[in-house]
C-alpha cells in the first residue's frame, strides 16, 4: 500500500506531456482491459491506475490549454514586434526626414567661409581644411565629415545626406545661396573695410602690393590687409595670383546691390 502511494506521488509530479499522454494510455488500457477481465488487478492496484488517468487527464487538458494560450500569446507577441518594428521604421524615416530638412534649411545660412568649402567639395572629393569655426560648423550641421584629423588641418567630405540635397537641389541653386551669403556680409562689414571692397564698383581685379624703384622694395596697400582676411572666402575668384585679387561675378553682384543701395538711400 505504502509502495503503491509511493509511486502514485512520483508519477503525479510528472510534468512531460509526452509521459503524461503514456501514462495515461497504459492506465486506461489496463484498466479497460480488466473491466473485461482480460487482466486481474487487486483494488489497490485499481486505485492508483484510477488516480493516474485522472491526474494524468487533468495535466493534459492543463496541457493543452497552455498550448492554446501560448499560441495565441505568441501571436500577440508577434503581432507587438511587428507594430513596434513598423513603428521604429516610420521613427527613423521621421528622424531622417527631419534631419535631411534641418541640413537643407543650414545651407541657407551658411556664410563666405563655409560655402567656399563646400565650393571646393564640388571639384574635388575631399578637402584640406584649416580648424576653425567654419569647419566646425558644418561639422555640427552634418554637411561635413573629417575622415582625417590632423595637428592644424582635417580632411573634409561631404556626409551622403548633404551630398545628395546638393545633386538633387541646391547645386541649381547655388549661386543663389553665394549671392545671399555675400550680401548679409557686405551688409554687416565694417565702414572702413567696406570702402576697400567698393573699388571693385569700377574694378574687377585689385594688386595690394606696390613695388617702389626708388627703394628697391616693395610696398602693401592698406586694403592687402582687408582683402587678405577673404582670400579663401566666395568673394575672391580662385586661384588667386600673388597678391591680386579677383573679385567672383557673384560677389561683384551682391557689392553693387548692397553698396549702391546705401549710396542711393544716402543721396535720398
Amino acid at each position: 500500500m505504502q509502495s503503491s502511494k509511493e509511486v502514485l506521488e512520483l508519477l503525479t509530479k510528472a510534468k512531460d506531456m509526452r509521459l503524461n499522454i503514456a501514462i495515461f494510455a497504459v492506465s486506461l488500457a489496463i484498466l479497460a482491459c480488466a473491466s473485461k477481465d482480460l487482466v486481474t488487478i487487486d483494488s489497490v492496484s485499481e486505485t492508483v491506475l484510477r488516480g493516474l488517468t485522472f491526474i494524468t487527464s487533468v495535466r493534459l487538458v492543463y496541457g493543452v490549454i497552455g498550448l492554446i494560450y501560448s499560441y495565441f500569446q505568441n501571436r500577440q507577441e508577434e503581432k507587438e514586434k511587428l507594430a513596434k518594428a513598423a513603428e521604429d521604421a516610420k521613427n527613423a524615416e521621421s528622424k531622417s526626414l527631419r534631419n535631411r530638412e534641418n541640413i537643407r534649411s543650414a545651407f541657407e545660412t551658411l556664410d563666405i567661409f563655409q560655402l567656399y568649402i563646400i565650393q571646393e567639395l564640388k571639384r574635388q572629393n575631399h578637402v584640406q581644411v584649416k580648424k576653425g569655426a567654419p569647419l566646425f560648423t558644418l561639422k555640427n550641421f552634418n554637411i561635413i565629415y573629417t575622415p582625417a584629423v590632423g595637428e592644424r588641418y582635417e580632411s573634409a567630405s561631404l556626409t551622403a545626406v548633404a551630398k545628395d540635397i546638393l545633386e538633387n537641389e541646391l547645386w541649381r541653386r547655388f549661386d543663389e545661396l553665394k549671392f545671399n551669403a555675400l550680401v548679409r556680409f557686405f551688409e554687416g562689414i565694417q565702414p572702413e573695410d567696406a570702402r576697400h571692397f567698393q573699388d571693385f564698383l569700377s574694378k574687377d581685379s585689385i594688386n595690394t602690393k606696390r613695388f617702389n624703384r626708388s627703394s628697391a622694395g616693395s610696398h602693401f596697400y592698406d586694403n592687402e590687409r582687408v582683402f587678405s582676411n577673404y582670400s579663401n572666402s566666395i568673394i575672391f575668384a580662385q586661384p588667386q595670383r600673388s597678391y591680386t585679387y579677383i573679385i567672383d561675378p557673384i560677389a561683384k553682384g551682391a557689392i553693387e546691390t548692397v553698396f549702391k543701395e546705401k549710396a542711393e538711400d544716402t543721396n535720398g
